[in-house]
């Protein structure tokens, strides 16, 4: 289902339909193993971070955005697509990540941006070459141009569609860029200029989108996500809703928990008084100061936290994200829910893990019921 996501000030009369590109377990969608952080990098990582940003920065300017695959799973392609057309979009835009034979064996490098055959001359091909424009101020990388290409986002779209391809996943270098906070920050805002030229709008930078004074009941987006993110990190749970980039009333009570924990004043808004005490508690557990827990579920991420919640809770155990579990022993049992043992950190494991996230679930009810 997409999700149409509304500005906090006056609407400049346009919406933009945003893909991020496959879902997070996507076969084959992803980098070589890499040694040097000891796994792949999925494409998803990298698409689902930037549309998360370029949908604050163009909300940040006045536009309505269309998640078209807002969540982890791999919405159909017509899907997409149709939802686009419904809801009249004036463009689209589509966030990839390229590959070339899925080894670092070869020097692939890049950004490249398609527009579907017959449509350079047109405004599917002015877009491009806007954002095309800004994209090769960045970081740098090979520009390899605006091509043409029969893909069913670029031919099934009733308005001026784009797929840009942002690097290689088999190019170490830029393979390593998909995780880079400030990288996938920097994407954004250059395909953010070149759709504002595109609508003749002025872009007035990403201060706006991405340093929010404060955040609260209503907000929505990929700070809000990120606040999640760090509540569950600590331990504090949404009522099951994990981190959906909406700050509903399970977040308001969520960081009312945490202000009541931390001594600070109790009103649900993450201020400065919050973000500092949130940033210096997760440095604490980022350190691994704190006393190690009896027992701790760990998953694969944000988005299974509502499967192990009810676990969680029976067992009275932390949830623990599997990158933080790759790095240090988190518990001293550790209940696995999701792609196996291998690269954890401990010795005392429980492997819940099934082929898929629906055997894995199944495991865990059966496990509760034991």
């Amino acid at each position: 289902m997409a999700r149409l996501i509304y500005p906090n000030k006056s609407w400049n009369g346009r919406l933009v339909a945003l893909d991020d590109g496959h879902g997070m377990e996507t076969p084959g969608k992803r980098t070589p193993f890499i040694p040097e952080i000891n796994r792949s990098i999925k494409e998803n990582e990298f698409n689902r971070k930037v549309v998360g940003y370029l949908t604050e920065i163009l909300l940040a300017h006045g536009f309505r955005v269309l998640q078209v695959a807002p969540t982890d799973e791999d919405t159909p392609l017509p899907v997409r697509t149709d939802e686009a057309n419904r809801n009249n979009a004036d463009i689209y835009v589509a966030v990839h990540y390229n590959a070339y034979d899925g080894t670092f064996s070869q020097t692939p490098n890049g950004i490249e941006i398609y527009v579907y055959p017959g449509n350079l001359n047109q405004e599917s091909g002015r877009l491009a070459s806007l954002v095309g424009n800004y994209l090769r101020k960045g970081t740098q990388q090979n520009w390899r141009g605006i091509k043409e290409a029969n893909f069913h986002v670029l031919r099934e779209t009733n308005m001026p569609a784009i797929l840009t391809e942002n690097g290689f996943m088999d190019n170490k270098r830029e393979a390593l860029l998909m995780i880079d906070d400030d990288f996938q920050r920097e994407v954004a805002a250059e395909h953010a200029q070149g759709i504002c030229e595109f609508f003749g709008i002025t872009f007035k930078g990403t201060r706006e989108a991405f340093d929010p004074e404060t955040l609260k009941l209503g907000d929505l987006g990929v700070q809000v996500r990120a606040l999640q993110e760090n509540l569950l990190k600590l331990g504090y749970t949404m009522d099951g809703y994990g981190a959906d980039g909406s700050f509903g009333p399970a977040t308001e009570e969520a960081v009312r928990r945490f202000q009541r924990d931390n001594g600070l004043k109790v009103d649900g808004i993450y201020g400065p008084a919050t973000r500092k005490a949130m940033e210096a508690a997760l440095k604490k557990l980022e350190e691994g100061e704190e006393e190690l827990e009896k027992l701790a579920i760990v998953v694969n991420s944000y988005a299974d936290f509502p499967a192990v919640e009810a676990l969680a809770i029976r067992k009275s155990a932390m949830i623990a994200l599997r990158k933080i579990a790759e790095q240090r022993v988190v518990a001293e049992q550790i209940i696995v829910a999701g792609g196996g043992t291998q690269g954890l950190k401990g010795s005392n494991f429980i492997d819940l893990s099934g082929s898929n996230r629906l055997e894995t679930a199944q495991n865990i009810s059966d496990y509760l019921k034991s």
